[in-house]
């Protein structure tokens, strides 16, 4: 049982709670494009997460059957609040080692891309980030914590980390002392010099007090990563800064630097590259190129990835491993679309070949496969057409006005 996917509809909730409060209030921290590549980024780990999880479980499971030091009773209360303090602990540390090496930064660094900071950023995570992490709780297994215990445990604890990622919510008084909030969590977000690398913890923020990364909100955060990304494409901001590493490793003429680069702290350099530079954040966000007049048809896209997505996870335990993957292409495909629509970078047969290619699968689906139903397959079809003869008229309207907006 995956706590964080079941608890995807009260994310839904919260989101849309906090977009009536704020068009109630008059404030602003939401834009579409960058909401929606948010969300995007989590539908993208959604899809990848399956098979990077067996990384975590396979020698999860084989330390606490071979090597586990305690025996607990399932039934103990003391087994889920030591377990849920125990997994927050791991958490820390796996968290603030993302932060600490250049190649773990490249895995985390997706969350951080966002130059917002509202609910829907809590859901940009690092696709990957599963490969890279699964070590920092191997400790849980010879401690006897349960697989099914810590799965639930590590769920819960991922959960409260949603309701901090807000700018609407205050210090909330003797709270700042014990747990992670809004106003600590904002400083984690921060590229402002004094909050980076600063309260890594998830539900407890003794952990950063203990260990010297605490710092308390003192000064208006500015949002995002001081390297940025610059685009809305989900897929291509998973490797930002990954592809920094490499130009340096290319660049460089020391074998040796080519190799440790990648395991030396955040930000170093190579000498003999440092002259060449990397990209800075600008004075203002970045809101990509998309036309006013196909604001529209993104929307719609977007609400029809979603459903795609949904139609993913309903399938994926059942499907044959081959429909599952055609699925994911499907899904990972809409959200580079949607997220080159929103950088003005699009090509117009290229969303043809995507909607072609969904409207053959639709109709494979409902007349070839036993679960498909023919109607359904033929109305996702006619959707899929509808779709390209509008996305046409829009990208003429487009050509013919030079209005871009910033969504």
């Amino acid at each position: 049982m995956n706590v964080a996917i079941l608890a995807i509809p009260m994310y839904i909730v919260l989101i849309l709670l906090e977009l009536a409060y704020e068009r109630h209030s008059g404030q602003r921290t939401y834009r579409l494009a960058d909401a929606t590549t948010s969300i995007n980024t989590g539908v993208l780990r959604v899809v990848l997460e399956g098979p990077l999880r067996l990384l975590l479980i396979v020698p999860y499971a084989w330390l606490y059957e071979h090597a586990r030091l305690f025996e607990w009773d399932a039934r103990s209360p003391w087994l889920w609040l030591l377990g849920f303090i125990a997994v927050d602990f791991c958490f820390y540390w796996a968290h603030r080692s993302m932060h600490t090496f250049n190649v773990l930064w490249g895995a985390h660094q997706p969350h951080h891309s966002s130059e917002d900071f509202n609910l829907s950023t809590a859901l940009r995570k690092g696709a990957v980030q599963t490969a890279f992490d699964w070590p920092f709780y191997l400790p849980l297994a010879l401690l006897g914590i349960p697989l099914p215990v810590f799965l639930l445990l590590l769920g819960i604890q991922l959960v409260y980390q949603f309701w901090v990622h807000s700018q609407h919510i205050g210090k909330l008084g003797w709270l700042e002392h014990v747990i992670v909030t809004p106003s600590l969590h904002r400083v984690h977000h921060g590229q402002n010099d004094c909050y980076i690398d600063k309260n890594h913890g998830g539900v407890f923020i003794v952990w950063d007090r203990l260990f010297g990364t605490h710092a308390l909100e003192s000064e208006p955060v500015r949002y995002g990563v001081t390297t940025p990304v610059s685009t809305f494409d989900p897929l291509r901001l998973q490797f930002s800064w990954w592809r920094l590493l490499w130009a340096d490793a290319r660049a460089t003429q020391s074998w040796w630097d080519k190799l440790r680069l990648w395991w030396m702290p955040t930000g170093w350099r190579p000498a003999d590259v440092q002259h060449m530079a990397w990209p800075s954040m600008p004075e203002a966000k970045f809101n990509g190129a998309c036309a006013a007049a196909l604001r529209p048809y993104a929307i719609v896209q977007f609400l029809l990835l979603n459903l795609l997505t949904l139609a993913f996870m309903a399938q994926v335990k059942e499907a044959a491993l081959w429909w599952s993957v055609v699925l994911m292409v499907l899904v990972v495909s809409g959200c580079v679309s949607l997220g080159r629509l929103f950088d003005g970078a699009l090509r117009l047969s290229g969303e043809l070949l995507r909607l072609g290619l969904l409207a053959v699968v639709a109709l494979f689906w409902g007349f070839y496969l036993p679960a498909g139903h023919a109607l359904a397959g033929v109305m996702v079809a006619l959707v899929c057409l509808l779709c390209g003869l509008w996305f046409i008229r829009l990208q003429g309207r487009a050509a013919a006005g030079s209005e871009v907006v910033a969504l």
